[in-house]
């Protein structure tokens, strides 16, 4: 490989590096505390909820639906939020 195509070849991979470092830093502070902290707590309420063995009249299965309802519309706007730059 010549010179000349060694030097470009280096000169894109430094610019590949340089523009996945930068990324990667943008995500690292893009989070979305409040988002990610009713994720975890939905998560810990639906694992509670799975070791209910009793149904209450329909009340703990009810509640888990809502809850799976609830992860997902929060993952939702997770991503929607990650798809904004948030």
């Amino acid at each position: 490989m010549s010179f000349l195509k060694k030097s470009a070849v280096r000169m894109i991979a430094v610019a590949i590096l340089a523009a996945g470092t930068g990324l990667g830093i943008g995500i690292a502070f893009a989070g979305q505390p409040d988002m990610e902290g009713a994720l975890n707590a939905l998560q810990d309420a639906q694992s509670h909820l799975h070791r209910v063995t009793q149904n209450k009249e329909g009340h703990a299965a009810a509640a888990r639906k809502l809850v799976a309802e609830a992860i997902s519309e929060v993952e939702a706007g997770i991503a929607y939020g990650q798809s904004k730059g948030e």
